[in-house]
């Protein structure tokens, strides 16, 4: 889920703060205490990946500094996580991608340039963030 939302939230900044893609990377940060299975700590890192003419550090700063602007990126996100133009088949796929690592993700809605993702663009899902059409409470976040 978290590979998920870092794709989602990367889509976003770049259609909100004209950022491209390809110039913004993640990291993912998750640890399970493997005795009882609870989430130790998780979280993402996003970062624009060479501080050239297309981005600077700066630019994320000031949108992470900005409670309502950060707010409104995550609802924005969040929204256009829910529907994709490769839907039904997209949302309801359980075999995409390599090697059928990922259920609901496209180049639509989900995938990244490969430069942009260290986990290959695979263990994708959006239904995981969003929920289905019919059944939305099945998403983290909605």
């Amino acid at each position: 889920m978290l590979h998920t939302f870092a794709h989602l939230f990367i889509r976003e900044i770049s259609n909100i703060c004209g950022y491209s893609t390809a110039s913004i990377k993640e990291n993912i940060y998750s640890e399970i205490d493997e005795k009882n299975d609870n989430v130790k700590m998780c979280g993402v890192l996003i970062y624009v990946s060479s501080p050239d003419s297309d981005s600077s550090l700066g630019g994320l700063i000031s949108i992470a500094d900005d409670k309502d602007v950060f707010e409104n990126i995550l609802d924005s996100m969040l929204e256009h996580a829910s529907w994709c133009s490769g839907d039904p088949l997209c949302i309801s796929s359980t075999k995409q991608g390599y090697k059928n690592l990922n259920y609901a993700a496209c180049h639509d809605c989900t995938l990244l340039p490969e430069t942009s993702c260290e986990r290959f663009n695979c263990f994708l899902d959006r239904a995981s963030i969003v929920g289905l059409p019919d059944n939305p409470t099945l998403g983290f976040f909605i």
